[in-house]
């Protein structure tokens, strides 16, 4: 196996290159056109040097050759039949397509098709900022401080176009869920870097009013995972981290449920499962799950691992 910076390996670009090498109208298009003649199912993707001349909005070869040149390496892959894309390209062309770099759309607070799991109220989302914030419209939900939010997941802008409301919640959930079960196995969604994962416990924990006050949550153990490469991170409450446990999904399928984490089914069970104190140094807790009047309890450690699961 080998890594950036041994014998025989490509040294990494800098930031500052990389910046620079993009930073020009010319060479995005070549990308673009290398993108749009890409074919999944083709066997071979490679342009032609002319082929990508008349692709490109360009009328001088020496200088589409320069700018080409600038790209082939790194960005742009040269074969015996011509240029494509190489992995690089793709994110950098990917990126721009998911619209995560080139647009900032909004959705007005829309309603959906589910219901509070807190009051069973009916529940509006609505879009900004790349997230996709669902709210309940009668409770205070489980983040008051910002409106009562049951949560706010990470979505590109392309998952708005040609969806519903209600299709809009699906598919922020199934990408959102599946990219935290890649951090929670200690994998960056964003970078494939190493995550460092940690519980942390509220000591005076209170919900009696639904809320507690000394920690803002109705959660008594949140989450912290982040990426030590591209500070990626993903704060949640306790429960999400057991959803996935093969012992849970057993559990409710010898009961008859098929618990698919990344459904607002799955979701909605788990913000009902009991949270309770083991210790606050290190951190630790019980999460109980209760169905058809059996139980099953996980227990988590300050690095929210599940390292005890009893029925």
């Amino acid at each position: 196996m080998t890594v950036d910076g041994e014998e025989g390996t490509p040294a990494p670009q800098s930031p500052d290159s990389v910046f620079s090498v993009l930073g020009d109208a010319t060479r995005l298009g070549i990308l673009q056109a290398l993108w749009d003649r890409y074919d999944p199912n083709a066997a071979d993707n490679a342009v032609t040097f002319s082929d990508l001349f008349d692709r490109v909005d360009v009328t001088d070869t020496g200088n589409f050759n320069y700018h080409l040149g600038r790209l082939a390496g790194h960005f742009v892959r040269r074969t015996d039949d011509g240029y494509e894309l190489a992995a690089p390209g793709f994110r950098v062309v990917r990126a721009v397509v998911a619209g995560s770099v080139t647009g900032d759309p909004t959705l007005a607070s829309s309603p959906v098709d589910a219901t509070c799991a807190r009051c069973d109220g009916p529940m509006a989302l609505r879009y900004e900022d790349g997230t996709t914030w669902v709210r309940c419209t009668v409770c205070e939900g489980y983040w008051p401080q910002r409106g009562g939010e049951l949560f706010g997941f990470s979505l590109p802008p392309q998952g708005l176009r040609g969806r519903a409301p209600d299709e809009v919640l699906d598919a922020t959930i199934v990408y959102s869920i599946h990219r935290f079960e890649t951090m929670t196995h200690g994998v960056c969604p964003e970078c494939g870097g190493s995550v460092d994962a940690s519980l942390s416990v509220c000591a005076e924990h209170d919900t009696a009013d639904g809320v507690c006050d000394a920690c803002g949550s109705s959660f008594l153990g949140v989450v912290r995972l982040v990426c030590a490469s591209c500070k990626f991170d993903w704060r949640s409450p306790s429960y999400a981290v057991v959803s996935d446990h093969p012992a849970l999904v057993a559990f409710y399928y010898d009961h008859g449920v098929e618990h698919v984490p990344a459904t607002w089914a799955a979701i909605t069970r788990g913000l009902r499962w009991r949270e309770a104190l083991v210790s606050t140094d290190p951190a630790s807790l019980r999460i109980t799950v209760r169905h058809a009047g059996e139980r099953l309890d996980f227990l988590l450690d300050e690095t929210a691992t599940v390292v005890d699961v009893n029925d």
